[in-house]
């Protein structure tokens, strides 16, 4: 078996996952240096580049699947001057630790004018962000509505869908400010749940991208797929932290938070398992109205 980074229309939920559909998924959250780039041919094309990041997915294949992979992407053997895209192999970036897979690159020298940047470094939030209205897993002090009316902000987050189930991710403090821990979600296993709002996209670098320390480094927007309770899954933007560290304490006033906003959304197994984590591994001052 081998593994491989993929990045663009063969990612989950994109036309050509159904190349991957049979392999074991490794990560759904990894990152590698590189530079991604629209063709404009209704695929990307990555650029390696160590000053830029690239998000995307690693999965571990058979010999036939690459085999596949290979002619999709025209890969015909290292330096084949038909290739059109070149094979090599990378470390990856993930929540495991890193490991090392195939993926698919441009060689600098093939860069065209009519090229668009990707900024964000990844294929799926560059289609999501063009569209007027799209989805919003919020996991931690974003479902607390009164955070928002502290903020004005709250004319964007009126339409709340309801609870959304993140499999594969676990809710934990990883990213320390002065006070305390900050919500992350890790993919170690589990699952978290959330608040899934119906948001304007102008509400994303509008208010989002500051709130969670975009710009700064501290939070990075991904794409994810989230259960809802019907059954259905939808993708929805939400953020992690780009420089996770150990599991630290929040604070009091940010746990509370936390916990009203969850309440009316969250399962209520998922709500006390949270108020029990908050009292038995953070020490919270639980209060009876509290408690479902």
């Amino acid at each position: 078996m081998e593994h491989v980074f993929v990045y663009g229309t063969l990612r989950q939920g994109e036309g050509n996952y159904h190349y991957l559909a049979g392999s074991t998924r490794v990560a759904l959250s990894a990152r590698m240096n590189g530079r991604l780039v629209d063709t404009g041919y209704g695929y990307p094309a990555l650029i390696q580049n160590p000053e830029c990041r690239v998000n995307g997915e690693v999965y571990a294949v058979d010999d036939e699947t690459m085999l596949h992979l290979d002619r999709l992407e025209g890969y015909y053997g290292p330096g084949d001057c038909r290739n059109h895209y070149e094979r090599v192999n990378i470390p990856i970036e993930t929540d495991y630790g890193t490991v090392l897979a195939w993926t698919y690159v441009y060689a600098s020298d093939r860069f065209e004018r009519g090229f668009t940047n990707i900024e964000e470094g990844d294929w799926k939030l560059y289609h999501m962000l063009q569209k007027p209205k799209i989805f919003y897993f919020a996991y931690g002090s974003c479902m607390d509505m009164k955070r928002m009316e502290e903020a004005g902000v709250q004319e964007f987050f009126q339409n709340v869908n309801g609870r959304g189930v993140l499999d594969g991710f676990n809710l934990q403090f990883t990213r320390k400010a002065e006070d305390g821990g900050r919500a992350d979600i890790v993919e170690s296993g589990g699952s978290t749940e959330g608040k899934v709002y119906d948001i304007p996209v102008e509400a994303v670098k509008g208010y989002l991208y500051g709130r969670e320390g975009v710009l700064l480094g501290l939070y990075r927007p991904v794409v994810v797929s989230v259960r809802m309770r019907d059954g259905s899954t939808c993708e929805a933007l939400t953020f992690v932290v780009v420089n996770k560290e150990e599991e630290t304490a929040p604070p009091v006033t940010y746990m509370e938070e936390i916990l009203r906003g969850a309440r009316p959304v969250v399962s209520e197994a998922y709500y006390n398992g949270l108020v029990d984590r908050f009292v038995s591994r953070f020490g919270y001052p639980i209060h009876q109205e509290e408690l479902m």
